[in-house]
């Protein structure tokens, strides 16, 4: 359901600022900023939670971007669910990284890295810490000059704690993974 919400604000905000121009120039350039939604990272998909547990990740993370200059970016972001009645649990997750331009045009492919932490406890006895470091390369296309769509893939490596019945593991993983489909806006 959330993702079909997503999608559909994502249209609606594609439609809204008058797409259509292929020759829509970019809103990139030093001291600009941008706002990021979107979904399908697969942290947890990798890490093979049981749904029954409650690890799932159908949080939507909200991330930003700061240019230090026309090609290169600091990136942030978080996500917060906090569940309440008989489904008590909480999802917490904090990121940061940096991306590199690797061209600034309508099609602007852009390499990157980032730390993330992530957190999400069901109850006392069910619980995951995952700490995760990715780089990622993918591309955003620009439908104007300050919305932008985006899709990245890469590869990452890391660490997770994980409580299920009370017991104890610490993973430790490295794999490829999809980063997901993002809609981008740049004030």
């Amino acid at each position: 359901m959330r993702k079909l919400v997503i999608i559909a604000v994502v249209v609606v905000m594609a439609v809204s600022m008058g797409i259509g121009s292929a020759f829509a120039a970019n809103d990139l350039q030093q001291g600009k900023m941008g706002v990021s939604v979107g979904m399908g990272d697969s942290v947890f998909a990798h890490k093979a939670m049981p749904e029954s547990n409650g690890f799932v990740n159908d949080v939507v993370d909200i991330n930003g971007r700061y240019f230090v200059d026309k090609d290169l970016a600091i990136t942030g972001g978080f996500g917060l669910q906090l569940d309440g009645s008989d489904a008590k649990g909480t999802y917490f997750s904090i990121n940061g990284g940096v991306r590199k331009y690797l061209k600034v045009d309508d099609f602007a492919p852009f390499v990157a890295g980032q730390i993330s932490l992530i957190s999400s406890k069901v109850d006392s006895d069910n619980s995951i810490t995952i700490i995760d470091l990715a780089a990622t390369f993918g591309a955003e296309y620009f439908l104007n000059k300050q919305f932008s769509l985006e899709g990245a893939v890469g590869v990452g490596l890391g660490t997770a704690d994980v409580k299920i019945a009370g017991n104890s593991n610490t993973d430790t993983y490295i794999g490829t993974r999809t980063v997901g489909v993002r809609a981008n806006l740049y004030f």
